[in-house]
């Protein structure tokens, strides 16, 4: 979070503003901190879209192996939802 804060701070104002995807790194409630910097980030990003942690992908070779996986899909569903993108 630390780098999409400086990343976004220094953002050409005549760039499109990018979507953050965070990713989640464990099955635990966010720090204070990376609550914090969301917020800050918020109005400079189209949106924020949250992935959840899933085990599943760290056992993965390959992003694609995980759709196997009913909780992967899951998440891809939502991921997709909160981009705006069709499925």
């Amino acid at each position: 979070m630390a780098a999409a804060v400086q990343l976004l701070g220094g953002w050409h104002p005549d760039v499109p503003r990018p979507y953050l995807v965070v990713v989640r790194d464990a099955p635990l409630p966010l720090p204070r901190p990376v609550r914090y910097r969301l917020r800050v980030v918020r109005p400079r990003v189209l949106g924020i879209a949250d992935v959840p942690y899933l085990v599943r992908l760290r056992e993965m070779d390959t992003p694609a192996d995980g759709l196997d996986h009913k909780t992967v899909r899951k998440a891809v569903r939502s991921l997709r939802r909160q981009l705006g993108i069709p499925e």
